[in-house]
């Protein structure tokens, strides 16, 4: 096994997070209102089927499998280790505590102080259902499931796969790129979600970037966006 990375070149980006927003346009602005249509699915699941299966999913398993084969081994360890995720210092969680603090104060400023002053709602349209009433209470027994892909997904492909080789193509630079290329990859889900989540997605990959630590990452993602869907779903901060 060999643990040297490649460099990606900017035709690799290109397919690397475009075929992810083809897929990701398809499951948002077909299959959605698809599923929606039939009234017999509350589109909250219509979007966790929509974006779990034809997305995350994929990229879940395609950033297990180009990891293995790019280092020549498909063992799990040795792929989380071409992943960079690997266990915190003591550092590394002071970075992660400060991470997911500026990222929450800072998408409360933008949801709940800017987007309402210019007439824009941060609740995504699949979201339609929020906060859950009694009828629709089962939902947060089903989401776990996407959650776990929602995360790990995302986090192995663009932090764990793409990151480490994009960092030696764009240097510097590279939390700035790959947070607007991420960016673009949530466009299909409406210019709303992308303005609320705008500081995750150039927080994530400068920390990542800064402290070549994926793990920090995967838990703030895991933090902030559970709290975030518990807050919607349970009704909090109205």
């Amino acid at each position: 096994m060999t643990n040297k990375v490649k460099a990606t070149t900017w035709l690799d980006l290109v397919w690397l997070f475009g075929i992810p927003t083809i897929l990701n346009y398809i499951a948002s602005q077909i299959a959605i209102p698809y599923l929606d249509s039939w009234q017999i699915l509350p589109i909250e699941v219509a979007y966790f089927l929509s974006v779990g299966l034809l997305v995350l999913v994929p990229v879940f398993f395609a950033g297990i499998y180009l990891s293995g084969k790019e280092i020549g081994s498909f063992k799990f360890k040795d792929i989380l280790s071409r992943m960079r995720v690997k266990k915190l210092s003591g550092m590394d969680w002071v970075w992660t505590v400060s991470a997911f603090l500026l990222l929450s104060l800072t998408s409360f400023i933008i949801a709940k102080v800017f987007m309402p002053k210019i007439g824009l709602d941060a609740t995504p349209f699949f979201f339609q259902n929020m906060p859950l009433n009694d009828q629709y209470f089962w939902i947060l027994y089903v989401w776990p499931a996407f959650f776990f892909f929602n995360i790990f997904g995302e986090e192995f492909w663009w932090r764990g796969y793409i990151q480490p080789r994009q960092e030696l193509l764009t240097k510097n630079w590279t939390w700035l790129v790959h947070g607007v290329l991420w960016a673009f990859w949530h466009l299909p889900m409406g210019i709303d979600l992308i303005i609320a989540s705008t500081p995750i997605f150039f927080i994530l990959p400068a920390i990542v970037q800064y402290r070549r630590n994926t793990t920090i990452a995967i838990i703030v993602h895991t933090v902030f966006g559970g709290f975030g869907f518990l807050v919607l779903a349970l009704g909090g901060l109205h």
